[in-house]
């Protein structure tokens, strides 16, 4: 048998020892069973996934809240699962984030603070992992704040302040304000933002260690709250609309991770903030822009506007930093979250090489991706315009999460690596897993993380 052992770095005034034996059973389920004997519990599963282990990681902690050091007993048919550091690191990453409790606040300050933990051992490699897993737990906080604070309190300027205050070693950051990108030609992006009475931003966190040789570039969608704007959206989850910059917090959040993890590739995050506002200087649908790329778009709907935010950022990102690869992440369409629910997000892109890496990525943090299809000729009929270069969306809802990237894709150089992830259903509501016990999830700063990593050990 197979132990690991924890010690919370707080003194809790107990020094109790809890156990919990891990075994192979016919359960499907992740329980706990606290009658069992020689042990403080028992979890017994068919298998155990990545999500699982992240998952007992957080019910340990929050089961046995007062025990000072915790202990988790494996089978060695348990052991096999998984390599002994993938164990460390996910049980670690469970055990930070098991204390976290969203509570408001009127600064946009973040805190993103984990259950603190030591692990018992002399082994370096599990030592790095179980940093590692601290590490990414923190990173997640970040993002999960981000996206639970309101719309009054984030919003694009607050969210640049926020990330101002956040220590990132070897990272430079800059941002363009409305009136920058406005006689640069974002188009897109102001187009949309101009419906508000706050200015939007574009922000860029730049990570450049000494001899990188590899450039990646991270695109998030920032839409800070999406009314819909002119296309005004209906009362039912209005309240949830401050979550559409999922795809921001979570390139914010990986930065982070990136940095403290030192990765020997360079990465560019670029966020486009933005609010979504209907007023008498808003965009209307019928309405032609031109895009910082000079295509001209004819607007369908207004509440299509996160592809115009990532359209003019991805062309800058490329004219800006030629990346080797460019990958953006946006809550984008609900035709994904109705595909797929919340069990993958939907990936597309014209690279065979980077979507066969973020799919083993996603799988390894257990943030998984669903690959659709982009380019087919009905697609493409749906953004033709008698008025314009291309229009961002049809009339009709078919095939929207493929039209949106399929759209996205008239922005991307033809020799330029790319994919897009549609993250829709995944920022909020996750509550089926244990560490998403309520609000935001933070989607996407594992999964950006772990593709970076990967493509850094190529």
């Amino acid at each position: 048998m197979f132990q690991l052992a924890f010690i919370r770095t707080k003194d809790t005034e107990s020094k109790a020892t809890r156990t919990v034996h891990l075994t192979l059973g016919d359960s499907k389920s992740l329980e706990l069973n606290q009658d069992v004997d020689g042990f403080n519990g028992e979890i017994s599963k068919t298998a155990f996934t990545v999500a699982d282990v992240q998952d007992i990681g957080f019910i340990l902690a929050s089961t046995f809240k007062k025990a000072q050091r915790l202990e988790l007993h494996l089978d060695e048919t348990v052991l096999s699962l998984h390599a002994p550091d993938v164990w460390v690191k996910w049980l670690s990453l469970g055990l930070a984030l098991s204390s976290y409790d969203y509570k408001h606040r009127d600064s946009f300050h973040l805190e993103p603070n984990i259950n603190a933990f030591e692990m018992v051992t002399e082994d370096k490699a599990l030592t790095d992992a179980f940093f590692e897993g601290q590490v990414l737990a923190q990173s997640q906080l970040i993002a999960r704040e981000l996206v639970n604070k309101p719309g009054n309190v984030i919003y694009p300027e607050s969210f640049v302040s926020a990330v101002q205050e956040l220590p990132m070693d070897n990272t430079t950051l800059s941002f363009l304000t409305e009136s920058e990108m406005r006689e640069q030609g974002f188009g897109g992006l102001v187009g949309i933002s101009q419906g508000s009475d706050r200015d939007g931003r574009m922000l860029c966190l730049d990570y450049h260690p000494e001899g990188a040789k590899t450039t990646i570039a991270l695109v998030g969608k920032g839409v800070t709250f999406d009314t819909g704007g002119i296309s005004i959206k209906g009362q039912l989850r209005m309240s949830t609309m401050k979550v559409d910059m999922g795809g921001a917090a979570a390139v914010v959040g990986a930065l982070n991770a990136i940095a403290q993890l030192q990765l020997p590739v360079r990465v560019i995050g670029l966020c486009g903030l933005v609010e979504n506002m209907p007023s008498g200087r808003a965009i209307k649908p019928g309405d032609v822009v031109t895009m910082l790329s000079g295509k001209s778009v004819e607007i369908i709907s207004t509440d299509a506007e996160g592809r115009m935010v990532l359209a003019d950022v991805m062309h800058y990102a490329q004219q800006t930093y030629q990346p080797d690869y460019l990958i953006d992440i946006a809550t984008l369409t609900g035709a994904t979250g109705v595909s797929l629910g919340k069990a993958f997000a939907s990936l597309m892109g014209n690279s065979d090489e980077l979507k066969a890496l973020a799919k083993v990525a996603g799988n390894s943090c257990s943030e998984p991706l669903w690959e659709m299809p982009i380019g087919a000729d009905l697609y493409e009929a749906s953004l033709k315009s008698d008025f314009a270069d291309v229009r961002h969306g049809a009339e009709d809802g078919d095939g929207s999460a493929s039209v949106a990237a399929t759209f996205l894709n008239h922005f991307v150089a033809p020799d330029q690596k790319w994919i897009h992830i549609d993250s829709a259903a995944m920022s909020l509501g996750m509550t089926h897993r244990k560490i998403y016990p309520k609000a935001a999830s933070g989607y996407g700063t594992f999964l950006l993380t772990a593709l970076c990593q990967h493509i850094a050990s190529k």
